[in-house]
Protein backbone atom coordinates (compact mmCIF):
# COMPACT_ATOMS: atom_id res chain seq x y z
CA UNK A 1 0.00 0.00 0.00
CA UNK A 2 0.97 3.66 -0.63
CA UNK A 3 -1.27 5.55 1.63
CA UNK A 4 -3.48 4.50 4.72
CA UNK A 5 -3.34 2.66 8.15
CA UNK A 6 -1.22 -0.41 7.97
CA UNK A 7 -0.71 -2.30 11.48
CA UNK A 8 1.85 -5.10 11.81
CA UNK A 9 2.56 -7.72 14.94
CA UNK A 10 5.91 -8.06 16.54
CA UNK A 11 6.59 -10.68 13.31
CA UNK A 12 6.46 -8.04 11.10
CA UNK A 13 3.21 -9.69 9.42
CA UNK A 14 0.77 -7.65 8.40
CA UNK A 15 -2.55 -7.79 10.65
CA UNK A 16 -4.61 -5.43 9.56
CA UNK A 17 -4.17 -2.30 6.92
CA UNK A 18 -6.93 0.07 4.95
CA UNK A 19 -6.96 -2.18 1.24
CA UNK A 20 -7.70 -6.15 2.23
CA UNK A 21 -10.52 -7.16 4.78
CA UNK A 22 -9.94 -9.67 7.08
CA UNK A 23 -11.85 -12.81 7.77
CA UNK A 24 -14.31 -11.44 10.06
CA UNK A 25 -17.17 -13.87 12.05
CA UNK A 26 -20.43 -12.69 11.71
CA UNK A 27 -21.95 -15.19 13.93
CA UNK A 28 -21.10 -18.34 16.04
CA UNK A 29 -23.39 -21.11 18.34
CA UNK A 30 -24.37 -24.35 18.50
CA UNK A 31 -25.19 -26.66 16.10
CA UNK A 32 -26.45 -30.44 16.04
CA UNK A 33 -27.24 -32.00 12.43
CA UNK A 34 -27.02 -28.63 10.61
CA UNK A 35 -28.18 -25.35 11.77
CA UNK A 36 -30.16 -22.30 10.87
CA UNK A 37 -28.83 -19.35 10.89
CA UNK A 38 -30.40 -16.18 12.84
CA UNK A 39 -31.16 -14.47 10.05
CA UNK A 40 -30.28 -14.38 5.90
CA UNK A 41 -26.71 -14.08 5.08
CA UNK A 42 -27.16 -11.59 1.73
CA UNK A 43 -23.75 -12.35 -0.16
CA UNK A 44 -24.35 -13.37 -4.00
CA UNK A 45 -21.33 -16.04 -2.35
CA UNK A 46 -22.10 -18.27 0.55
CA UNK A 47 -20.72 -17.40 3.92
CA UNK A 48 -17.56 -19.42 4.71
CA UNK A 49 -18.62 -21.75 7.56
CA UNK A 50 -16.43 -23.74 10.16
CA UNK A 51 -17.46 -26.61 12.28
CA UNK A 52 -15.89 -28.23 15.32
CA UNK A 53 -17.62 -31.25 16.54
CA UNK A 54 -17.58 -31.52 20.24
CA UNK A 55 -16.36 -35.81 19.82
CA UNK A 56 -15.72 -38.11 16.46
CA UNK A 57 -18.37 -37.59 14.13
CA UNK A 58 -18.41 -37.56 10.40
CA UNK A 59 -20.10 -35.15 8.00
CA UNK A 60 -21.96 -36.42 5.03
CA UNK A 61 -24.10 -34.80 2.30
CA UNK A 62 -22.95 -32.05 3.69
CA UNK A 63 -25.52 -28.76 1.53
CA UNK A 64 -25.41 -24.82 2.15
CA UNK A 65 -29.10 -24.19 2.65
CA UNK A 66 -30.10 -20.96 0.65
CA UNK A 67 -29.84 -19.13 -2.80
CA UNK A 68 -27.58 -16.05 -3.57
CA UNK A 69 -28.37 -13.37 -1.50
CA UNK A 70 -30.47 -15.38 0.69
CA UNK A 71 -27.86 -18.00 2.63
CA UNK A 72 -30.04 -19.60 5.24
CA UNK A 73 -28.33 -22.51 6.76
CA UNK A 74 -26.84 -26.19 6.49
CA UNK A 75 -27.20 -29.68 7.06
CA UNK A 76 -25.22 -32.98 7.85
CA UNK A 77 -27.26 -35.83 7.02
CA UNK A 78 -24.82 -38.29 8.34
CA UNK A 79 -26.90 -40.23 11.07
CA UNK A 80 -23.96 -40.66 13.49
CA UNK A 81 -23.23 -36.90 13.84
CA UNK A 82 -21.99 -35.53 16.70
CA UNK A 83 -23.10 -32.16 18.08
CA UNK A 84 -20.71 -29.15 17.90
CA UNK A 85 -19.95 -25.41 17.41
CA UNK A 86 -19.81 -23.18 14.37
CA UNK A 87 -18.94 -19.74 13.20
CA UNK A 88 -19.90 -18.04 10.12
CA UNK A 89 -17.01 -15.68 8.60
CA UNK A 90 -17.08 -13.58 5.74
CA UNK A 91 -14.23 -11.04 3.85
CA UNK A 92 -16.36 -8.44 4.89
CA UNK A 93 -17.01 -6.36 8.22
CA UNK A 94 -20.43 -4.96 9.87
CA UNK A 95 -21.06 -1.78 11.98
CA UNK A 96 -21.41 -2.80 15.55
CA UNK A 97 -19.72 -0.79 18.43
CA UNK A 98 -21.15 2.23 19.37
CA UNK A 99 -17.64 3.80 19.98
CA UNK A 100 -14.18 2.28 18.43
CA UNK A 101 -12.42 2.46 15.81
CA UNK A 102 -13.86 1.48 11.80
CA UNK A 103 -11.89 1.45 8.43
CA UNK A 104 -12.59 1.41 4.84
CA UNK A 105 -11.02 1.13 1.90
CA UNK A 106 -11.39 3.46 -0.99
CA UNK A 107 -14.14 2.11 -2.39
CA UNK A 108 -16.39 3.00 1.11
CA UNK A 109 -16.24 -0.69 1.61
CA UNK A 110 -16.24 -1.19 5.32
CA UNK A 111 -13.13 -3.66 5.99
CA UNK A 112 -12.71 -3.44 10.11
CA UNK A 113 -14.69 -2.77 13.19
CA UNK A 114 -13.35 -3.00 16.70
CA UNK A 115 -16.46 -4.59 18.15
CA UNK A 116 -16.23 -7.58 15.42
CA UNK A 117 -14.53 -10.75 16.09
CA UNK A 118 -12.38 -11.95 13.45
CA UNK A 119 -10.82 -15.29 12.84
CA UNK A 120 -7.64 -16.54 11.15
CA UNK A 121 -6.62 -19.98 8.74
CA UNK A 122 -4.50 -21.96 10.73
CA UNK A 123 -4.17 -25.19 8.97
CA UNK A 124 -4.25 -27.08 5.72
CA UNK A 125 -4.67 -30.62 5.55
CA UNK A 126 -4.06 -32.01 2.06
CA UNK A 127 -1.11 -35.03 2.59
CA UNK A 128 -3.45 -37.74 2.21
CA UNK A 129 -2.74 -41.40 2.49
CA UNK A 130 -4.94 -44.39 1.44
CA UNK A 131 -6.15 -46.64 3.74
CA UNK A 132 -8.21 -49.40 1.90
CA UNK A 133 -10.11 -49.69 -1.62
CA UNK A 134 -13.28 -51.88 -2.18
CA UNK A 135 -15.23 -52.48 -4.81
CA UNK A 136 -18.79 -54.09 -3.19
CA UNK A 137 -20.13 -54.10 -6.43
CA UNK A 138 -19.83 -53.78 -10.53
CA UNK A 139 -18.98 -50.34 -10.92
CA UNK A 140 -18.86 -48.64 -7.36
CA UNK A 141 -16.16 -47.95 -5.79
CA UNK A 142 -15.48 -46.82 -1.97
CA UNK A 143 -12.01 -45.30 -1.07
CA UNK A 144 -10.68 -45.06 2.81
CA UNK A 145 -7.99 -41.94 2.99
CA UNK A 146 -6.65 -40.49 6.50
CA UNK A 147 -4.37 -37.59 7.16
CA UNK A 148 -3.01 -36.52 10.80
CA UNK A 149 -3.96 -33.12 12.27
CA UNK A 150 -3.64 -31.84 15.87
CA UNK A 151 -6.73 -31.35 17.25
CA UNK A 152 -5.64 -29.96 20.75
CA UNK A 153 -5.47 -26.15 19.20
CA UNK A 154 -8.94 -25.47 18.65
CA UNK A 155 -9.32 -25.17 15.65
CA UNK A 156 -12.82 -25.35 13.45
CA UNK A 157 -12.61 -27.18 9.53
CA UNK A 158 -14.69 -25.22 6.61
CA UNK A 159 -16.85 -27.76 5.20
CA UNK A 160 -17.86 -25.59 2.12
CA UNK A 161 -15.67 -27.26 0.03
CA UNK A 162 -17.00 -30.86 1.32
CA UNK A 163 -20.42 -29.62 0.78
CA UNK A 164 -20.32 -31.04 -3.20
CA UNK A 165 -19.99 -33.93 -5.17
CA UNK A 166 -16.49 -34.61 -6.36
CA UNK A 167 -16.57 -34.62 -10.51
CA UNK A 168 -14.50 -37.25 -12.06
CA UNK A 169 -14.54 -36.77 -15.92
CA UNK A 170 -18.45 -39.21 -16.64
CA UNK A 171 -18.21 -39.93 -12.88
CA UNK A 172 -19.32 -38.41 -9.07
CA UNK A 173 -18.41 -39.38 -5.91
CA UNK A 174 -20.09 -38.89 -2.70
CA UNK A 175 -17.75 -37.69 0.13
CA UNK A 176 -17.53 -38.21 3.89
CA UNK A 177 -15.29 -36.35 5.98
CA UNK A 178 -14.89 -37.52 9.72
CA UNK A 179 -12.78 -36.17 12.58
CA UNK A 180 -11.11 -38.71 14.68
CA UNK A 181 -9.94 -37.61 17.86
CA UNK A 182 -8.92 -40.59 19.33
CA UNK A 183 -6.22 -40.95 16.82
CA UNK A 184 -5.44 -37.39 15.61
CA UNK A 185 -6.41 -37.55 12.35
CA UNK A 186 -9.33 -37.00 9.72
CA UNK A 187 -11.05 -39.85 7.67
CA UNK A 188 -12.34 -39.18 3.98
CA UNK A 189 -14.42 -42.06 2.51
CA UNK A 190 -15.40 -41.96 -1.28
CA UNK A 191 -18.11 -43.54 -2.69
CA UNK A 192 -17.20 -43.67 -6.55
CA UNK A 193 -20.05 -44.37 -8.90
CA UNK A 194 -18.48 -45.03 -12.89
CA UNK A 195 -15.29 -46.67 -14.02
CA UNK A 196 -12.99 -43.76 -12.92
CA UNK A 197 -10.74 -45.07 -10.58
CA UNK A 198 -7.83 -43.15 -8.64
CA UNK A 199 -5.78 -44.17 -5.23
CA UNK A 200 -4.47 -40.45 -4.47
CA UNK A 201 -6.99 -37.66 -3.08
CA UNK A 202 -6.23 -34.02 -3.73
CA UNK A 203 -8.71 -32.68 -1.70
CA UNK A 204 -7.70 -29.66 0.71
CA UNK A 205 -8.93 -29.18 4.25
CA UNK A 206 -9.20 -25.57 5.52
CA UNK A 207 -8.79 -25.31 9.27
CA UNK A 208 -9.46 -21.42 11.21
CA UNK A 209 -9.77 -20.47 14.64
CA UNK A 210 -11.39 -17.24 15.95
CA UNK A 211 -8.51 -14.67 17.15
CA UNK A 212 -8.77 -13.91 21.17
Amino acid sequence: MTYGLKFTNTSDVVTLDSEFSRLVILYSARYNAGAFFPYPITSDEPPLIFVRPDNTASFQYVRLIGTPGNWTGFSNSHPANSPGTYFLAAYASKETETYGMRLWDGGSKLLFDSGTPCAQFTLVAANWTLLSLTNPSPGRYTYIFTTPVDFRSGDYMMINNVAMDIPGGDTWSKLTCGWDYQNSRMVISLQNIGDFRTNGLFLTLLFAKPIT
